[in-house]
């Protein structure tokens, strides 16, 4: 395969990795920005306090997260600042792991959270376990291709090369 065939698959398939987390953001953030009360409910069964503020970060993280995912979900549609967009999804992505992995570890019984409080929310989630922490794990994947994408994106326009 050449280059510009490669880089055009390759470009095809950040696409699609930029519309599938899109997707999976627009469906989580709305139902936990219609509950936050819930949503933050859902976090607090992580029982995982931070360092000096404790559990008091649970309220601002209810309201805070939802309303970040909507926009990385209109920005990933958008295909602007695509690496910002890709790096931060990837960080979230990683923070997600790290709390399943956490929860996994100490065998809590809980659902996700992922998707809210609602019918189709209570339909999508899982339990946490090594499903949904596979499904995280994909994700990262996929926010890690839209950035890496975007990197050779912006270095083949400055070197003239579409």
């Amino acid at each position: 395969m050449d280059r510009t065939r490669l880089s055009r698959y390759l470009q095809g398939l950040a696409f699609l990795c930029r519309l599938g987390l899109a997707v999976v953001f627009l469906v989580a953030a709305w139902p936990k920005i219609q509950d936050p009360v819930a949503f933050a409910k859902a976090i607090s069964n992580y029982r995982i306090a931070l360092p000096i503020v404790g559990m008091n970060y649970i309220n601002a993280m209810a309201f805070f997260l939802p309303a970040l995912e909507m926009v990385l979900a209109l920005v990933l549609v958008a295909s602007v600042w695509r690496r910002g967009a890709g790096l931060l999804t990837a960080i979230l992505m990683v923070m997600f792991i790290a709390a399943i992995s956490s929860a996994m570890a100490r065998d809590l019984n809980i659902d996700c959270g992922c998707f809210g409080s609602t019918k189709l929310g209570a339909a999508i989630a899982h339990k946490v376990r090594l499903r949904r922490l596979l499904e995280d794990v994909a994700y990262l994947i996929m926010a890690s291709m839209v950035f890496w994408e975007a990197v050779a994106s912006r270095k083949r326009t400055r070197e003239g090369v579409t």
